[in-house]
């Protein structure tokens, strides 16, 4: 079972940050081409969970709508939880889903930012005031920790 976890999570995170930025940029008439849902390897970056490549144009949202998306995404999921009763067996691939992928997604590219060039953190961080960069990431992460420990509270309540 934590195998299979381990799988859905990264394959559900990586579906969802890419889709993120090629949705994005699809809706702001940006040319997609080349995405990989998917984990493997290029010969000139080596490991990756999965890629878009766009074309020319577009704004820092591309770059950013993965981290949007996952605050969404955590919110849904905890407001779904929280008021909705989820059957035992779904409950916890639920919150790995809904919780653990969006607060891990936020935390692997945060750090990542710091210390690798070309990713969207670093980008973001190029590109708008590095103030409002890390207060989002720190205010999201924080409200995924707050969100996942009230879910794994209410559960242990109602155990």
């Amino acid at each position: 079972m934590p195998l299979i976890l381990a799988a859905l999570l990264i394959l559900v995170t990586t579906f969802r940050h890419e889709g993120s930025h090629a949705l994005t940029a699809l809706l702001q008439g940006v040319e997609l081409r080349e995405v990989r849902l998917f984990p493997g390897i290029r010969e000139d970056v080596g490991f990756y969970f999965g890629y878009v490549i766009r074309g020319d144009g577009g704004t820092w949202l591309i770059d950013a709508a993965p981290f949007f998306s996952a605050l969404v995404w955590a919110t849904a999921a905890y407001l779904i939880l929280m008021n909705m009763s989820v059957h035992r067996r779904l409950w916890l691939p639920a919150v790995f889903v809904g919780l653990v992928s969006p607060l891990v997604d936020l935390a692997y590219n945060y750090q990542g930012g710091f210390w690798r060039e070309g990713t969207d953190v670093s980008d973001l961080l190029a590109s708008q005031p590095s103030v409002i960069v890390h207060l989002y990431f720190i205010f999201s992460i924080v409200l995924c920790i707050f969100f996942l420990r009230r879910v794994l509270k209410l559960r242990k309540a109602e155990a």
